[in-house]
């Protein structure tokens, strides 16, 4: 179950919206209301893989406690200096990410390790985007990035571990992250967890971010998915024309499939009362491969530059050299969307150009004419994802021999089928992947207006069945009571 199921949107949600609401957020309950958001992520969960879920569910009890231990090893610590430092939180921090280091050797290598691997491998293939290999199993590596995160800072001191687990459960398997993300710390979230702004005008600002990444996903990427598919489903017969138009339908359909995402859970955050941040800005519109990739998955970039660059940098000096940074950097991203080959050639390769844009050469083109610069970083990214889709090296070869007119027909005619929906949803993919078009700011307005509205008939309908209907009944049954005993004195 996906955010873009129907069983989501017409079941799930509204049903856990209902739910939340009225355990009381907007009166400041938020224990309760946490409990409700890790319930509902269990059920989220639950309903893909029982046994993946109880595994996750498992991990975060267990790293619950290794938080405790680590709060209370550093309040014990600071409450009497006179006592030696302990080395429990050490220990601690490297039990806990020995664990995870296990969880995601267990599900995400391409060969699982341990009694998971036939499971999963076909449990999760129905799970994932429109685009094969996205990501690792459903929620894998965002609980592990959550995880780390919620192990470091409380280590760190920057956070603390709260003694009801309700709230530390409602950050590790919070549905509306689960899926893609963003990624978010827990230093940034953990005094959100026990208090945060519940109201209508959050919660119309939800539903338009929800509403445009869910047409950014169901309209766009998954319509563009249909030639992509074909055309990788036959490479040697692909044509020079189709495989131009193909590269162009891959880079639209890979980035409105993680962008929409990215804005669906922003949108459910903003429903719950919490501000997640933003994990994509434009990046088709970027004039470097550097520029790019401060663009593109946002959180992502900002976790590895927190979490697996400093702790590299403890043994190799600090500040990191720039090749090291990009190594480490492309690491943790071959690391998140599962360590496959082709995925480690797609870092491979933009880690290597971005070294060479902090050359003589990088600097030359950053004077060349805008077109020039684009195109190169238009070619460059699409070539990368040619090798992060590809299911093998020699199909991600086989399109690019396409690519360049030695495959498929050679009079280059157009084999791939494009339907009007399809060319309707790359002309719209194109215009708003980049600021073609000026921002209009009129419609959002008009989408939240839309929403307050439908938010205040909906609950002008529930008071008057509640004052009209049910309210009725009472005094009607007081009313015949009243006659009873009448009835009786006069007997």
């Amino acid at each position: 179950m996906l955010f873009t199921d129907s069983n989501f949107l017409f079941a799930f949600l509204p049903a856990l919206l209902v739910v939340y609401f009225l355990s009381g957020p907007a009166r400041g309950r938020f224990t309760v209301a946490n409990g409700v958001i890790g319930l509902g992520s269990m059920v989220f969960l639950w309903q893909a893989d029982w046994i993946f879920a109880s595994v996750l569910l498992t991990f975060a009890l267990f790293l619950y406690v290794v938080g405790r231990t680590i709060t209370t090893a550093h309040d014990t610590t600071q409450e009497n200096r006179t006592r030696p430092i302990s080395a429990l939180p050490e220990l601690s921090l490297a039990l806990g990410l020995t664990g995870l280091i296990m969880l995601y050797l267990a599900y995400a290598l391409p060969t699982p390790i341990g009694p998971f691997g036939a499971r999963v491998s076909s449990q999760f293939d129905g799970h994932r985007f429109s685009a094969m290999g996205l990501l690792a199993p459903l929620g894998l590596t965002v609980f592990i990035c959550h995880a780390v995160s919620y192990v470091v800072d409380t280590y760190r001191q920057q956070a603390i571990a709260y003694k009801n687990p309700v709230h530390v459960l409602a950050y590790l398997l919070g549905f509306p992250f689960m899926v893609a993300g963003p990624i978010i710390q827990y230093r940034d979230i953990s005094k959100h967890l026990i208090a945060r702004q519940v109201g209508m005008a959050s919660f119309s600002y939800g539903v338009r971010r929800f509403t445009i990444g869910l047409c950014k996903v169901a309209l766009i990427a998954q319509t563009l998915s249909l030639p992509t598919n074909n055309a990788f489903s036959m490479i040697d017969q692909v044509g020079f024309i189709d495989a131009w138009l193909v590269l162009i339908c891959l880079s639209l359909q890979i980035y409105f499939d993680f962008s929409g995402y990215s804005d669906m859970a922003l949108g459910l955050g903003r429903m719950f009362g919490f501000r997640l941040p933003e994990n994509f800005n434009m990046p088709y519109s970027a004039d470097s491969l550097t520029e790019f990739w401060q663009r593109w998955n946002i959180s992502l970039t900002n976790w590895c530059r927190n979490y697996f660059r400093s702790t590299v940098g403890q043994h190799v000096g600090q500040p990191l050299p720039r090749a090291w940074s990009l190594i480490v950097l492309f690491l943790g991203i071959a690391l998140w969307h599962g360590p496959r080959i082709g995925i480690l050639i797609w870092g491979g390769l933009h880690a290597l150009f971005m070294l060479m844009e902090h050359t003589r050469a990088g600097i030359t083109l950053k004077t060349a004419p805008t077109l020039l610069r684009r195109s190169y970083l238009f070619f460059i990214v699409a070539a990368g994802w040619v090798f992060f889709y590809a299911d093998t090296v020699g199909d991600a070869l086989g399109f690019f021999r396409a690519l360049g007119g030695f495959a498929g027909s050679p009079t280059g005619a157009t084999s791939i089928p494009m339907s009007l929906g399809t060319w309707g949803a790359l002309i719209v993919g194109l215009l708003t992947a980049v600021p073609v078009i000026p921002t209009i700011g009129r419609w959002s307005v008009t989408v939240d207006a839309f929403a307050t509205a439908l938010q205040m008939i909906v609950t002008t309908a529930a008071m008057f069945v509640w004052t009209r209907i049910l309210r009725q009944q009472r005094p009607h049954e007081s009313y015949l009571a009243g006659d009873e005993v009448k009835k009786e004195k006069s007997d």
